[in-house]
Parts: C-alpha cells; sequence; structure tokens
C-alpha cells in the first residue's frame, strides 16, 4: 500500500508540473501576441502619421474634383496646377510632345509641391490620386524591389513601406505598362482599400473608375480597363521595351481578365498602361487594377 501511495504522488507532480508549464506557455503566447499587436498598432500609426504630414505637400484644385477641364488652350506641363507656396519647383523642362506623350490636358484634382517633397527623397517621381478611394499618396521609385518594400517616403523601417514603381520600369510612366506595388494594409492604408473597388452591393468603381498620377513633368489621368485576382507570376507583370501586334494582344487579355464590366478601350501601340498591384489573403495571388492613360 505505501508504494502506490508513492506512486500517486510522483504522478500528480508530474501532472502538476506540466500543467503549470503549459499555462506558463499560454500566457507568454498571449503576451508575446500583445505586444506585437500593440507593436504592429504604433507601427501603423507612425506610417499614417507620416503619409498625412506628407499631404500638407498637396491642395485640393475645386474639392478634389476630375472633371474640371483646362482653359482652352491650355498646354499640359510641369506649372498645371499652381505651386502650393513661393518658390515651389515647377522648373522641369517638358520634352516636345510626341505620339507616345499621353499626358492630360485636363487640370489635376490637386496641386502637388514637387521641390519640397524631392527634398525629403529625390526618389519620387509621382503622386497617386485615387478619387473613388482614399488614396492619395507619393510615388517613388528605387534601384531595387525590397528597398521601399518596407520602407517609407522617409525612408523610415515601417512595415507599410511605399507606393513604389516596378524597379525594372522606367519610373516616368512612359512605358507601356508601368507596374506600381503598394501594400494590402490592415487599416486600409496604403492599398489597403483598393479591393473596395469590387466589393460590397455598392462597389467603388461605379462611382468613379478613374485615377491619376500626378509627376513634376506633366500629368497622367488613367481609365479602369480590368480589375481582377491574378496569379504573382501572370502575364500581368509582362514589361514591353516596345510595343507590337503581342502588346495588343497582351492589352485585349487584360481587358477580357476584368471580373467587372468596365469601358471597352481602343487600344493603340501608344496606349500606356498603368497596373496597380497589391497582396491578397492567399500568398499566390494579387489584387490589380489596370487604367489605361487618357488624354483627353
Amino acid at each position: 500500500m505505501g508504494q502506490k501511495k508513492k506512486k500517486h504522488k510522483k504522478k500528480n507532480r508530474f501532472v502538476s508540473f506540466f500543467l503549470t508549464l503549459g499555462i506558463v506557455v499560454c500566457i507568454g503566447v498571449i503576451g508575446f501576441s500583445g505586444y506585437k499587436l500593440v507593436t504592429t498598432w504604433l507601427e501603423y500609426r507612425e506610417g499614417d502619421e507620416e503619409y498625412a504630414e506628407l499631404r500638407n505637400y498637396t491642395e485640393e484644385v475645386n474639392g478634389g474634383s476630375e472633371e474640371q477641364e483646362n482653359e482652352p488652350g491650355q498646354e499640359p506641363g510641369p506649372e498645371t496646377g499652381s505651386s502650393l507656396e513661393a518658390g515651389a519647383d515647377f522648373s522641369s523642362e517638358r520634352e516636345e510632345i510626341d505620339l507616345d506623350d499621353m499626358r492630360t490636358n485636363r487640370k489635376p484634382p490637386i496641386n502637388v509641391d514637387w521641390k519640397s517633397l524631392k527634398e525629403i527623397n529625390e526618389d519620387i517621381v509621382g503622386w497617386l490620386y485615387i478619387g473613388a478611394l482614399d488614396v492619395s499618396y507619393p510615388v517613388v521609385h528605387g534601384e531595387d524591389d525590397d528597398y521601399y518594400l518596407h520602407r517609407t517616403f522617409e525612408r523610415t523601417d515601417n512595415f507599410a513601406g511605399s507606393i513604389f514603381v516596378e524597379a525594372d520600369n522606367a519610373g516616368d510612366f512612359r512605358d507601356p505598362n508601368t507596374i506600381v506595388y503598394g501594400h494590402n494594409m490592415l487599416n486600409g492604408s496604403m492599398f489597403g482599400s483598393l479591393s473596395n473597388l469590387t466589393s460590397g452591393q455598392e462597389p467603388k468603381y461605379k462611382e468613379n473608375h478613374w485615377f491619376w498620377i500626378m509627376t513634376p513633368n506633366g500629368n497622367y489621368r488613367y481609365r479602369m480597363f480590368s480589375i481582377h485576382v491574378t496569379g504573382v507570376t501572370s502575364d500581368v507583370y509582362t514589361l514591353f521595351t516596345g510595343t507590337d501586334d503581342k502588346y495588343l494582344e497582351w492589352c485585349h487579355e487584360m481587358a477580357e481578365a476584368s471580373s467587372v464590366e468596365l469601358e471597352e478601350e481602343e487600344f493603340t501601340l501608344h496606349s500606356k498602361i498603368v497596373t496597380l498591384s497589391t497582396c491578397t489573403g492567399d500568398p499566390g495571388t494579387r489584387y490589380v487594377v489596370q487604367g489605361i492613360a487618357i488624354k483627353n
């Protein structure tokens, strides 16, 4: 009888030890999860605050209206959209207009103080504005696709990163297909609201299917022609050094891939496409919005 009691006590101590260990592990996991949530929230807030400050270098024109046309005879160029303050830089020389030039002759929805932004980061190549969404961000172009993946416009380490152009693109939005990346942030920042264009009972693309990219040398106005989910290695990410019949075939393939009905486009060899790309919950897919530059 005495031996049985000792075995029973040993068993109880064994069970008690593992229960205690399990509780300690659970507390540790909960504590670490809480720490990660707090640090993530702080990163989100820091990123939001930085980009909110950067928007002070822009101002809306006519309440952000996108349909305001220039006065008759006014030519588009770096001076289109007045400076925000004395000394703002609109001095970049604009090259002679040619058939490949699809910069719009309409007034942009916002004006941008390029001089001040270039002083903060010389890698800035544009400012993206999507009227249907709360998307208004500077666009940068780095030497590779990793640098700005988790660095903000001011080069601060932050998971939100930046809105940036594919490194292999020229960065001036005159390539046949320019790819622009942004994170799908849980708080809706960056490209976190991009999927709202097609989600819900009242998808945003029905309200406004245009987006803008302002640059120091002129502005581009894009009409969305394809919105869909695609694979990470799909033809969406094809880059072209020139245009031919294969490019036109690609344009039509992209339009046909759209998950929603958009205006049918007449693509030409001079068409300029921008592909906005963000991640989804599936690591093998991406959500993309493609627009064609419309001059008038």
